[in-house]
């Protein structure tokens, strides 16, 4: 993999918080806890002026095929929906920041989403935004339970989609480890 920091994202606002806090904590990356899409953009920017490149993210969240569900209505989305908050932000506005250096990605990073719902428009308009590769499930998602533990692997219920740089590359199967 590229050289870069990881970033490891517990959306907060929703619910779930705290098992999306321990699956972030788990992977062993730096941690970042948003509670708007405009504040995740802000936390993106500062781990870039602090720490350099982003290579990997990976995003624990309540999602649907729009995007990213934080606190209701302002979350981080492919467009903008007609109840959205002023703290939402959109896939256009990560693009923005990037284009302007102030969020800065590796070449060809990753994002691993685990969210629900999230392979299609979002997960193409994402990819191409970063220049890089998103996995997202294709309906809904779940960890994998063994022993009564997480194992760290994510089931797809449909499958894992992988899009790079705007277009639908490959399935990769139902089975996605996170850490």
């Amino acid at each position: 993999m590229e050289s870069g920091i990881a970033i490891a994202v517990s959306a907060h606002g929703y619910g779930d918080e705290e098992a999306f806090d321990f699956r972030a904590h788990k992977t062993g990356h730096l941690v970042i806890k948003p509670r708007s899409g405009k504040e995740f953009l802000e936390m993106l920017t500062n781990v870039s002026r602090s720490s350099g490149a982003i290579n990997l993210v990976k995003v624990f969240t309540h999602s649907y095929p729009r995007g990213i569900i934080m606190t209701n209505w302002s979350g981080f989305y492919d467009e903008p929906g007609p109840e959205d908050t002023n703290m939402a932000a959109y896939i256009i506005d990560l693009a923005e920041r990037i284009e302007n250096g102030k969020i800065i990605f590796s070449p060809n990073p990753s994002w691993m989403l685990f969210g629900c719902n999230l392979a299609g428009r979002f997960s193409e308009k994402l990819s191409l935004a970063v220049s890089g590769t998103v996995i997202a499930p294709r309906g809904d998602s779940f960890p994998e339970i063994v022993g009564n533990r997480e194992s760290g692997a994510f089931i797809a219920v449909s499958r894992w989609e992988v899009f790079i740089k705007g277009k639908y590359a490959y399935s990769a199967g139902k089975r996605l480890k996170a850490w």
